[in-house]
């Protein structure tokens, strides 16, 4: 049951990544910005590798409150069709999948305000919370740790 928890729980996470980042470039366009969705090749920290990764990018910066709206919106908005199957949904193994993709998601909306918040405001930079590994290295975590969760098939008795 772990397995399918963690298979289940990327196939949504997928889906999940998507829409937070189409909430971002909706946010921006409520905001009163102009912006796309792109795709880009980020950089690994530990190794000289790229990745390549979606992004809704602004056409011109925002200021720093709607960019703050614009990040943790994003990921909070694209959390609520979860939170909204995961109250209609009994079955344990898609529950965990949604569980974990919600706490995510919560992840991401923590993550991308405080970066920024931290670096504009604070002068803070914490370059961790922008890499690759930090940005789907925790979110594996969550899964496997969601997975760990999953019910023990019940074994059959032969008497």
């Amino acid at each position: 049951m772990a397995l399918r928890v963690a298979v289940l729980s990327i196939l949504v996470f997928l889906a999940a990544l998507g829409t937070h980042e189409v909430a971002h470039l909706a946010v921006i366009y409520a905001v009163g910005g102009q912006g796309s969705i792109i795709v880009r090749p980020w950089r690994l920290g530990l190794v000289d590798y790229s990745i390549y990764a979606l992004h809704a990018q602004p056409v011109q910066q925002l200021d720093l409150g709607r960019q703050a709206l614009v990040n943790f919106l994003g990921p909070s908005l694209a959390a609520l069709p979860l939170i909204a199957l995961l109250a209609a949904i009994r079955e344990p193994v898609a529950r965990l999948a949604l569980i974990a993709n919600v706490a995510i998601l919560a992840f991401y909306t923590v993550i991308e305000t405080a970066d920024l918040l931290l670096e504009q405001r604070a002068g803070v930079d914490l370059s961790v919370l922008t890499t690759p590994e930090f940005n789907y290295g925790v979110p594996f975590l969550i899964i496997v740790f969601a997975a760990s969760f999953a019910p023990r098939r019940a074994r059959r008795r032969t008497d």
